[in-house]
C-alpha cells in the first residue's frame, strides 16, 4: 500500500478528492483538519507519477520529525565490547 499527505492552509481537497483518475483507484482516504491522506495499491505505478506532478506542491514527507540518535553526531559508538556488562537472568 502506498501513501499520500497533502496539507492545505484552506482545508479544501475537493479537487483531488473528485479527480477522475485518483478515484478509481483510491483505496483509503482519512481526513482532518488541514489534512488528507490517500492510499492506494502499489500496482499503481504510473498514477503515482501523475499525483506527484499534479498535486506536489501540497504534499508532505514527514508528519512527525524523526528524533532518532545519529551515530557520531548524538552520541560516540562503544566499539569494545568488553566494556558492557553481561547480565543473565
Amino acid at each position: 500500500m502506498k501513501y499520500y499527505t497533502f496539507y492545505r492552509e484552506n482545508n479544501n481537497f475537493d479537487d483531488i478528492l473528485n479527480d477522475t483518475i485518483i478515484k478509481k483507484i483510491i483505496d483509503e482516504k482519512l481526513r482532518w483538519f488541514q489534512y488528507l491522506i490517500i492510499g492506494m495499491n502499489d500496482k499503481h505505478e504510473q498514477t503515482f507519477s501523475y499525483i506527484t506532478l499534479k498535486y506536489g506542491d501540497e504534499m508532505k514527507q514527514e508528519l512527525v520529525k524523526d528524533f532518532s540518535p545519529i551515530p557520531g553526531i548524538d552520541y560516540i559508538p562503544k566499539r569494545d565490547a568488553s566494556l558492557y556488562k553481561k547480565v543473565i537472568e
